[in-house]
């Protein structure tokens, strides 16, 4: 396993640092997010007491997968297993698992999926890139339209039932789930490999 290893001394333990009790609220455990936790944990001269995460599955770096079935996530490097294991966030951040649905900026909270209300005095949104349900357009196929001649817009979302064999990769959680799907609805060979899948 990795760990984390800690050194001080007898400079940085008398070095004088300003306390900062504002609630800091980060919403998404994207690499800005993260970075931005980083450099507000490893600050020298101030020290955040009240630093909270609200992400999906809380801090990133579970080690879900193995480096080949990761292969599946689309990845910037910016971090890895050791760099989140080095940083150790969960020493430093408060996280919250869950996925925010409304914001009060008047009374300073969010809420959450669980109808759970957060406080916070600032709030920094890193939801990070997040690959979304193809919405049909609706075209008549039998017309032979081309990209020019299909309305389209951005503003259109896909809120109709999701088939079960249709994945949206944006994290190692959706890899995982995806994995364990094709392995139990397909037929796998001798050596452990999958034969053949059909995605629809």
């Amino acid at each position: 396993m990795s760990y984390a290893l800690n050194h001080t001394n007898r400079k940085l333990t008398l070095e004088p640092k300003i306390t900062v009790n504002a609630k800091i609220i980060v919403v998404g455990a994207s690499n800005v997010g993260i970075s931005f936790l980083e450099t507000l944990v490893f600050c020298s001269h101030l020290k955040f007491n009240n630093l909270t995460l609200i992400s999906t599955h809380g801090l990133p770096g579970k080690k879900l997968l193995d480096t080949e079935q990761r292969k599946f996530l689309a990845s910037d490097h910016c971090f890895n297993d050791k760099d989140y294991a080095l940083m150790s966030l969960c020493s430093w951040v408060n996280v919250v698992v869950g996925r925010m649905t409304g914001i009060d900026r008047a009374a300073k909270h969010v809420v959450l999926s669980t109808g759970e209300i957060v406080l916070y005095d600032h709030l920094i949104l890193c939801t990070g890139q997040q690959y979304q349900v193809p919405c049909p357009t609706g075209a008549d196929i039998s017309q032979h339209l081309t990209n020019r001649e299909v309305p389209n817009s951005s503003q259109r979302r896909y809120t109709g039932k999701v088939p079960c064999n249709h994945f949206t990769l944006n994290e190692e959680e959706d890899c995982f789930k995806a994995l364990t799907w094709i392995r139990s609805n397909s037929i796998t060979t001798e050596d452990g490999g999958i034969a053949s899948v059909l995605f629809c």
